[in-house]
């Protein structure tokens, strides 16, 4: 659909030829995209500025067809804003962060423009350390500037229902989310706002359940686990509790043993083609607590451990 719009806009400019001046004001009203929310320093860029970033050029396949797009990566843009993490506890008045291990585990980015989103991505998935799966704001697609962009796409997408174009505004933000409960008894609680539904281990062993052969690097040398995971999808966890997941949405799994958060979103099961579960059984053996299982990252940061809480929100994570 892009394309197609792109392909009559051009042909409207070129039928008019040059029986028609630019307007005044088209020398004023280029693009622009501002980074703001959760950082310190916030930053508009104009479409020059955003060129003169470092450039990424990827193959986004739609249907049977390709394009290559260069642009710029959404992870660089969240991260050279600077995410604003609020302090370690308990030196400091809350929201502050009680466990500061992997900190970059928590930010979000937000995107929002003409057409298309808000979609919310976690910057774990597009971490190559992590989830390896970047999202770029393209600028050019085979070599020809995107007419009304920057748009955003996701390379390594399904389908393209994380895309947005015409991309005016990337937001930041940082999960806090501390464990609420250190009561390890096999549940869970989905924490949406105000709502608040705790499940059983009982009721989770109930959901379907999904076995996974998963291998990830851990450790400081880089050492490969390899684990069997059997548990509920984490998209049938949010359903028994209440929730009605977009790609807005994003899900903070809060561990109630160290505090220690990883976030992930909707967005990366639905299209991104990473299975995730709250694993219960753990090479044969029953778990304490659910284990948060992404399958298909590089390190296991976001393999969080010991999980109580799933924080559940839209747009910016906080």
């Amino acid at each position: 659909m892009r394309r197609w719009i792109s392909v009559v806009m051009v042909a409207s400019v070129v039928g008019l030829g040059a029986a028609m001046a630019a307007p005044a004001y088209a020398k004023t009203a280029q693009p622009k995209v501002t980074v703001n929310g959760e950082v310190t320093t916030p930053t508009t860029f104009s479409l020059t500025q955003l060129e003169a970033l470092p450039q990424t050029t990827m193959t986004v396949t739609e249907g049977a067809r390709q394009f290559s797009d260069t642009g710029v990566l959404l992870e660089t843009l969240a991260l050279d804003a600077d995410p604003a993490y609020p302090p370690p506890c308990p030196t400091a008045k809350p929201p502050c962060l009680l466990n500061t291990k992997n900190s970059l585990l928590r930010v979000t980015a937000t995107v929002t423009g003409s057409t298309g989103g808000p979609v919310t991505f976690a910057l774990g998935e597009l971490d190559p350390n992590f989830g390896n799966h970047p999202a770029l704001l393209a600028l050019t697609e085979d070599g020809l500037p995107i007419v009304g962009g920057p748009d955003l796409v996701v390379p390594g997408d399904r389908a393209p229902a994380r895309s947005v174009y015409g991309v005016t505004n990337v937001k930041v933000g940082v999960a806090t989310a501390p464990a609420t409960t250190m009561d390890l008894t096999g549940s869970i609680t989905v924490i949406d706002g105000k709502q608040k539904v705790t499940l059983s281990a009982a009721e989770l062993a109930a959901l379907p359940q999904v076995t996974l052969d998963v291998s990830f690097e851990a450790g400081p040398l880089g050492t490969v686990q390899t684990h069997t995971e059997t548990g509920p999808p984490l998209l049938d966890v949010l359903a028994a509790g209440g929730g009605a997941p977009t790609f807005n949405t994003w899900v903070a799994a809060s561990s109630g043993e160290d505090d220690y958060v990883a976030v992930v979103t909707p967005g990366e099961t639905l299209v991104g083609g990473r299975p995730i579960i709250l694993s219960l059984i753990e090479d044969g053996v029953p778990l304490q607590q659910p284990r948060l299982v992404t399958d298909g990252d590089v390190k296991g940061g976001r393999y969080d451990d010991g999980v109580v809480d799933l924080y559940v929100g839209t747009g910016p994570a906080h």
